[in-house]
C-alpha cells in the first residue's frame, strides 16, 4: 500500500471505528463528544486501551496538522490499519456470554425427586454453588446453599434428614424466593459486557446477582443455554 494510501486508509477506518461505536452508544458524536474517548473509559476496552489512545492521538495530528511541502508527516503502519479493523470488528461483533459460560450439558442439575445429601455431596465435589431444578423439562427454580440455610432457620433444624428429597424445600427453591440471592435470565445474543454489567448493577432489595441463566428465549420459562458467575465475568 502506497504510503499516501496508508494515511487516507488509517483515517478512513477511524471514522468506521467511530461511527460503530456511535451505534453502540446510539449518541451523535456532534453532541456527546468522541466515542473513542467514551469507550477509552470503559472497562471493556482495557485490551486495547494504550494502543487506540495512541491511534487517538495520530489521528488528530493527521486531521491537523498532515502535511508538510505536500508530503505526510505521520505514515500510520499497516499494523495500526489492522488494529483499528480488529476493535472495529469487536465492536460490531462483541463476545457472547455464551461462549464464556458453564453449558448446559456441563451444568449440575437436579430434580425434586433427588435426595438433597446426593445433591449436596455433588455440590462440595464439584464445586458448584447453584444447581438448577429441572422438572418435565423447564427450570423451576435453584438449589444453593442459601436454600438450606433458610430451610434450617425457618424449620429450626440443625441438621438435615437422610431421607429428604429437593422437593422438601418446595417454594425456597423459587427463584424469587431466595433471602439473600437473585436471577437472571438473558437471550442467547446477550454479551459478556452486557452480564458483566447485570453483576455489578445494585438492587433495590440488596440481593446479590447469585447466578445468570442464558435461554433460548430469555426468559425463565426458556430452555436453559448455559450459567454464568459472578467469577466467569471477573476479568471482564
Amino acid at each position: 500500500m502506497a504510503e499516501s494510501d496508508r494515511a487516507d486508509d488509517f483515517l478512513n477506518t477511524y471514522r468506521e471505528l467511530e461511527e460503530a461505536l456511535n451505534n453502540k452508544y446510539n449518541t451523535d458524536e456532534k453532541k456527546f463528544g468522541s466515542p473513542i474517548v467514551r469507550f477509552l473509559s470503559e472497562k471493556e476496552s482495557k485490551p486495547y486501551r494504550e494502543n487506540l489512545d495512541i491511534c487517538r492521538e495520530i489521528r488528530n495530528f493527521l486531521s491537523h496538522h498532515s502535511e508538510f511541502n505536500g508530503e505526510r508527516i505521520i505514515q500510520p503502519s499497516e499494523a495500526m490499519i489492522q488494529f483499528l479493523k480488529d476493535v472495529t470488528d469487536f465492536i460490531k461483533r462483541p463476545p457472547l456470554a455464551l461462549e464464556f459460560s458453564t453449558l448446559f450439558a456441563d451444568i449440575l442439575k437436579t430434580t425434586l425427586s433427588q435426595k438433597a445429601q446426593t445433591v449436596m455431596k455433588k455440590m462440595d465435589r464439584q464445586g458448584f454453588s447453584h444447581v438448577p431444578v429441572i422438572d418435565n423439562g423447564e427450570c423451576i427454580g435453584v438449589f444453593s446453599v442459601s436454600t438450606i440455610f433458610t430451610y434450617s432457620l425457618s424449620n429450626g433444624m440443625t441438621s438435615l434428614r437422610d431421607d429428604m428429597l429437593i422437593s422438601d424445600f418446595g417454594e425456597m427453591l423459587s427463584f424469587n424466593n431466595h433471602s439473600a440471592e437473585r436471577f437472571r435470565f438473558v437471550g442467547r445474543q446477550a454479551t459478556i459486557y452486557e452480564v458483566r454489567n447485570e453483576f455489578e448493577r445494585k438492587s433495590r432489595n440488596s440481593k446479590r446477582l447469585a447466578a445468570v441463566f442464558i435461554t433460548d428465549n430469555g426468559s425463565s420459562k426458556g430452555r436453559i443455554l448455559g450459567m454464568l458467575t459472578p467469577w466467569d465475568v471477573i476479568d471482564y
